[in-house]
Order: C-alpha cells, then sequence, then structure tokens
C-alpha cells in the first residue's frame, strides 16, 4: 500500500513537471504567432501562484511549528519542495507572523532551532533545506537508527569517538 502511495506521488509530481514543461512550449509558440502577427495558437492555464496568495496576516499570533509546516506544505502543494532557511523566514515575515527576535539572525537562528528539536521537521544536510518527515517516509530518524544500532550490538562510531575524548581527557 505505502508503495502504491508512492509511486502515485511520484507519478503526480513528473505530471506537474511535465504540465509546467509543456506551459512554456506553448507560451513560446505564442510568442512566435506574436512576432509573425498571427493570434495565439494555445490557450494557457492562468493559475495563480500559491505561494504568492498569502494573506499579510495570515500568521500573525499562531503557533511557529503551525506556520512552517503551512509553508511547507503550500510549497509541495506549489511543487516546489523543501524550502532553505531563508525561503522559510521570507514566508513567515510575509504572513505578518511576529518573531521575538532583535534582528534577522536571531530570528532565523530561532527558526532552525526550533525545526531541528521538533520530529515533524527534516532537514536535509545535503542542500541544507527543511522539509516535512512525512515526505520522506524511507529515511530513518537519526536517533532511531543509532538505537537500532546499539540494540544489534553495533555501537555507533560516533558515540564511540565521544566515549575515548571522555577517557581521554578525564
Amino acid at each position: 500500500m505505502k508503495h502504491a502511495q508512492q509511486t502515485i506521488a511520484d507519478l503526480e509530481a513528473r505530471l506537474q513537471q511535465l504540465n509546467a514543461e509543456s506551459q512554456k512550449i506553448k507560451s513560446a509558440i505564442n510568442c512566435l504567432y506574436d512576432v509573425i502577427g498571427e493570434p495565439p495558437k494555445y490557450e494557457l492555464e492562468d493559475k495563480p501562484d500559491k505561494m504568492s496568495n498569502l494573506r499579510a496576516d495570515e500568521y500573525y499570533g499562531r503557533p511557529l511549528a503551525t506556520v512552517i509546516t503551512q509553508v511547507l506544505n503550500k510549497r509541495k502543494d506549489a511543487n516546489l519542495g523543501a524550502a532553505t532557511l531563508d525561503e522559510i523566514y521570507n514566508q513567515l515575515v510575509k504572513g505578518g507572523y511576529s518573531f521575538t527576535g532583535k534582528n534577522d539572525g536571531i530570528k532565523k537562528r530561532g527558526i532552525a532551532i526550533s525545526m531541528s528539536k521538533n520530529k515533524k521537521f527534516h532537514h536535509i544536510l545535503s542542500n541544507d533545506t527543511w522539509g516535512l518527515t512525512e515526505w520522506y517516509p524511507d529515511v530513518k530518524d537519526k536517533k532511531e537508527t543509532t538505537e537500532i544500532r546499539e540494540g544489534n550490538g553495533i555501537v555507533d562510531s560516533d558515540k564511540n569517538n565521544e566515549e575515548q575524548q571522555k577517557s581521554l581527557t578525564g
């Protein structure tokens, strides 16, 4: 069942990509028709961008984890996927989220700390972006993986290194 759902999600994502490509090609063809003085051949979908459709007070007075989840889900719906910390912060500011920090750096750090402590969010290290853990069902939680390895008699090498450092320093 899970495999079928993942396959459906993959196919729908691919379909959205192909539709976006199709729109670009149709737009180019219409531009060429315009150049030769003929009417456009294709009707283009005028679909509003879900990310720009944001009220100025949409996130005001709401919990941080809730609004970050909304931002990430809107990105997914717009086929944008995971987001950088800056992209998340910018959306929160546009949506009127009320921060407590004095400057942008402190506010962004607060967001990063909050997300890293919440299992709902997944940090993708390779491109420094954040997504929702539910988007990555095949990725194991780092803490869970360590516990499994220790349960099987395999000790995590990072943990081993920490213990060695402690024994050397006294």
